[in-house]
């Protein structure tokens, strides 16, 4: 498409220089837990890139863990300390989350609706950033609204046009922005490459 769309709020978000420093950690703490490391580095790259943030709705640290989550995978979180923050620990708890249940109600939810998938089919990963994002609960209620026979990138282009319960725009617009920061992420690579083949 020729339209250019624009959005406020996260002024931070393009701040690669710094979101690269912890890159390849965050891919050593998801390996170590035998997690795909294309989620910690589509993680990273938008939800706390160049700071501590806290979501509106609590989710905190690098890996933006509701305080719940973080305490189902043993970090300390009270008025004292808040273990989201460590990033190796944080790395743990949501390479966890995906293992133990992003990924695997992602895979459910599509054996129950007959649609075949492979774990490293970009839009099966995208189809799990949303359940890491919104949670299994809303990514099943708009597959019910659209009711696929099949998946694909037009299912989750599809996901994007269409609301259902708790997924909403944060919801629609979040795979959208993984695929923009790891093409923002290919294209400065690609850069840095021909600098350094021209030295």
């Amino acid at each position: 498409s020729d339209r250019v769309l624009l959005v406020e709020g996260k002024s931070f978000f393009y701040d690669f220089s710094k979101a690269y420093l912890k890159l390849d950690q965050g891919i050593k703490d998801f390996e170590a837990n035998g997690v795909d490391p294309w989620y910690a580095q589509a993680i990273l790259l938008i939800e706390s890139p160049n700071k501590l943030q806290k979501s509106n709705v609590g989710a905190y640290g690098p890996f933006q863990l509701m305080k719940p989550v973080a305490r189902m995978y043993g970090l300390k979180v009270n008025r004292k300390m808040d273990e989201r923050a460590d990033f190796d620990r944080a790395a743990y708890a949501a390479s966890s989350l995906m293992k133990n249940i992003c990924i695997p109600l992602t895979k459910q939810m599509l054996d129950t609706m007959h649609i075949p998938y492979s774990e490293t089919d970009l839009w099966f990963r995208l189809l799990v950033m949303h359940t890491y994002h919104a949670g299994a609960g809303n990514v099943r209620a708009v597959l019910q609204t659209i009711k696929p026979t099949e998946g694909g990138m037009p299912l989750i282009v599809t996901m994007w046009r269409t609301q259902a319960k708790g997924f909403k725009t944060a919801s629609q617009n979040y795979s959208q922005l993984v695929l923009a920061a790891m093409l923002e992420m290919d294209a400065r690579l690609k850069l840095e490459e021909a600098d350094m083949a021209q030295k």
